[in-house]
């Protein structure tokens, strides 16, 4: 015999969490919050990394979604070991950013969505634009596990967010 109660609590971010240990933060840029952009940051909320959405449109500025004027230079900036992933509205955008993330040698994963048709375009311009073949190599797309199929953004979201996980925790030795 006995009794327990139990008190249940919605929590939504791991900062709600204070009495929970931090782990180690990777950080990630992720480039585009529309549809996909939205589902990943609410799936990747309660995860180890440090998200910093974009968008360069007005109508999704807002909250924790950050504006950048130069998408080159915002690259630039990130911190070691970042993991990256495009998804915005413009391929040329999308070109844009994964040239400058190739360009660096100290970043822990590139991911652009897309299909295989994409992968093949970018991947002839930025042989065309001098970057090497091995730099190339570091570009992952599609994005997400190949295993999890559909297309709607959240299940896109948790098979980018299980590739994250799976792709980072190598990289950390796990």
């Amino acid at each position: 015999g006995g009794r327990v109660e139990l008190k249940f609590q919605i929590i939504n971010t791991r900062s709600e969490c204070p009495d929970l240990p931090s782990p180690s933060l990777s950080p990630l840029y992720v480039f585009g919050a529309g549809h996909v952009g939205q589902a990943l940051a609410y799936a990747l909320a309660p995860l180890p990394f440090s998200l910093h959405l974009f968008d360069n449109r007005d109508q999704y500025i807002r909250g924790q979604v950050l504006s950048y004027g130069d998408p080159a230079k915002t690259v630039q900036t990130a911190p070691a070991n970042t993991a990256f992933l495009i998804m915005t509205h413009d391929h040329s955008l999308d070109y844009e950013l994964c040239r400058a993330v190739l360009s660096r040698d100290d970043y822990s994963f590139l991911g652009l969505i897309g299909s295989k048709t994409k992968r093949a375009r970018f991947l002839s311009r930025l042989k065309q634009d001098g970057i090497t073949g091995a730099q190339r190599a570091r570009l992952t797309c599609p994005i997400g596990l190949m295993t999890i199929k559909g297309k709607e953004p959240e299940i896109i979201a948790a098979s980018v967010a299980a590739q994250l996980l799976q792709v980072l925790g190598k990289n950390n030795g796990n």
